[in-house]
């Protein structure tokens, strides 16, 4: 098995987006859950969280939200009081050209995290570049407020020995190598199955299991950074 040259890099990011909303609002938090292209659409479709201790702050930064220039769909999908914060789950569609997402797509890479609050974004992602080129990526279309990068010697102390077992680590370096993380992926589910001996639904079991352990290792250390509550 090639060694994995990755590497996991948490960057704060202020440009020109609906984001920068949440400084006006600075005690909203937005968490998002999930953001996917949609292939020959150039848009995002977005699950996203949105939370406050204030229920009309809440309701006044949605409205923003709605009203804001690249936000094409926007839904509320529910909204809910839980530990005494209110929080609405809002359904968006947003543009990909141009977008922190796209450069993250192409350029060999694969965001986990992604937290909006006091203006900035919060992203947490697992790269195969090395961290300055990719940086000067994302210079080209947001500030770089400050970053912390996990190399790969460190990542696979922190994340592969304490998480991964040799088998996932395989799977993971495998699924890269062969692009399916990439935009338009250059294998699907099925065929790397195939590749790896395994059936689909087994591999796609797998590979939640590794992105959820890699997800609450980055999420936990961003609770200890005071990026998340």
């Amino acid at each position: 098995m090639m060694p994995l040259r990755w590497g996991v890099l948490r960057v704060r990011l202020a440009h020109d987006d609906w984001s920068t909303l949440t400084g006006k609002f600075n005690n909203v938090n937005v968490h998002v859950i999930s953001s996917t292209p949609i292939p020959g659409k150039d848009k995002i479709i977005a699950i996203i969280e949105v939370y406050s201790d204030n229920v009309k702050v809440l309701k006044e930064f949605l409205d923003e939200v709605k009203r804001f220039h690249n936000i094409y769909r926007f839904e509320v999908i529910d909204s809910y009081s839980r530990r005494g914060r209110s929080i609405a789950l809002v359904n968006i569609f947003t543009n990909f050209k141009g977008s922190i997402t796209e450069l993250v797509t192409y350029h060999d890479s694969y965001k986990y995290s992604e937290v909006m609050h006091g203006g900035f974004e919060n992203w947490t992602i697992l790269t195969w570049m090395r961290p300055q080129d990719f940086l000067s990526v994302l210079r080209e279309r947001a500030e770089v407020k400050s970053y912390t990068w996990l190399s790969v010697k460190d990542t696979s102390s922190r994340y592969a020995r304490g998480a991964l077992t040799g088998w996932e680590l395989e799977v993971l370096n495998r699924a890269y190598e062969l692009g399916y993380f990439d935009w338009p992926r250059r294998v699907n589910l099925g065929e790397l199955a195939n590749i790896l001996g395994v059936n689909k639904a087994t591999l796609s079991q797998e590979l939640r299991i590794i992105i959820r352990k890699l997800a609450l290792k980055e999420l936990e250390g961003s609770r200890k950074s005071n990026l998340l509550p």
